[in-house]
C-alpha cells in the first residue's frame, strides 16, 4: 500500500513540474505531434526525453523535430532556419514570448549538415538554453 501511494504522489510531482505547453501554442500545433509522428515513425518516448536533455543521437528524432519546423514553414531544405520569422510567431505568444526569444537569441545560427541534423541541433540548443522553459510537442 505504501508502494502505491507513493507512486501516485511521485507521478503527481513530475505532472506538477513537468515543461507544459503553454495554452496558445497548445492551440497552434493541434494535431503537429500526430502528423510528424506519422511522417517519420519516432519513438514519442525519445521524443518526450528530450524535456529532461537527453536527446537520442538519431537522425529519425532529428527528422521529427525537422517536421515540427516545417509545419510553420521555418525551415528550409539546405537546413536554414528562419529565426526572423520564428520570433515573430512569438509574439503571440504572451506566456512563452520573453522565454521564446531568449532561446531563439543563443540558438541562431546553429546549423547542421542537412535540415534533420540543423532541427535537432537547434532542438538541443532550446533544451540547454533554457531548460525550465523547453517543451515539446
Amino acid at each position: 500500500m505504501y508502494l502505491i501511494v507513493s507512486l501516485v504522489l511521485v507521478s503527481c510531482v513530475l505532472h506538477v513540474h513537468a515543461n507544459e505547453v503553454p495554452v496558445e501554442i497548445k492551440n497552434l500545433v493541434a494535431g503537429i505531434r500526430e502528423k510528424c509522428h506519422r511522417e517519420t515513425g519516432v519513438d514519442i518516448e525519445h521524443v518526450e526525453r528530450t524535456v529532461g536533455g537527453y536527446f537520442h543521437e538519431s537522425e529519425v528524432l532529428g527528422c521529427y523535430f525537422s517536421c515540427i519546423l516545417n509545419s510553420f514553414d521555418l525551415l528550409d531544405h539546405d537546413g536554414h532556419i528562419d529565426f526572423d520569422k520564428l520570433v515573430i510567431r512569438l509574439k503571440g505568444t504572451d506566456s512563452f514570448r520573453e522565454h521564446g526569444m531568449e532561446m531563439a537569441a543563443a540558438c541562431r545560427g546553429t546549423m547542421g549538415k542537412n535540415p534533420c541534423d540543423s532541427a535537432f541541433k537547434v532542438f538541443q540548443c532550446f533544451q540547454k538554453t533554457n531548460p525550465e522553459k523547453y517543451f515539446v510537442i
